[in-house]
């Protein structure tokens, strides 16, 4: 089996600025990055490139939480065992993770990522991904 741990949520809001300023403000957080509609926010002290998710768009349809694993094997072990029961997934390669993505029973995306921005990976995501061929 692997270990994961929550490391981030991604929710849709109407209004990108008035959602950044709001998280920013009041719940002290920091940008991390922007691109395009999506801003990346993190709370200080945190090592993570990114906590919370903001994209422009109709609120209040699915949501992506995205969950962590401390090593390359944990990521492989994901792979294995989502593949081994059946369960449809993708493969990316995010620049700054390696991201295995699925769905659960409500349709809310559930994202299992590697970090790699110390192993290799960009410091930024900018948005940029491709698909990694599962085998």
């Amino acid at each position: 089996m692997y270990l994961t741990r929550l490391a981030y949520l991604h929710l849709k809001v109407r209004h990108l600025e008035a959602a950044v300023t709001f998280y920013t403000r009041f719940l002290d957080l920091q940008l991390s990055e922007r691109f395009g509609s999506t801003a990346l926010l993190v709370s200080s002290g945190s090592d993570a490139h990114f906590e919370l998710a903001l994209s422009e768009g109709e609120p209040g349809g699915p949501v992506t939480l995205g969950f962590a694993v401390a090593s390359e094997e944990d990521f492989m072990a994901a792979q294995r065992f989502v593949a081994l029961e059946g369960v449809r997934h993708t493969l990316e390669d995010r620049g700054i993770a390696h991201v295995l993505s699925l769905h659960d029973p409500d349709g809310n995306t559930v994202e299992i990522f590697l970090d790699r921005r110390k192993s290799g990976g960009v410091a930024f995501w900018r948005g940029e991904s491709k698909a990694i061929a599962s085998g």
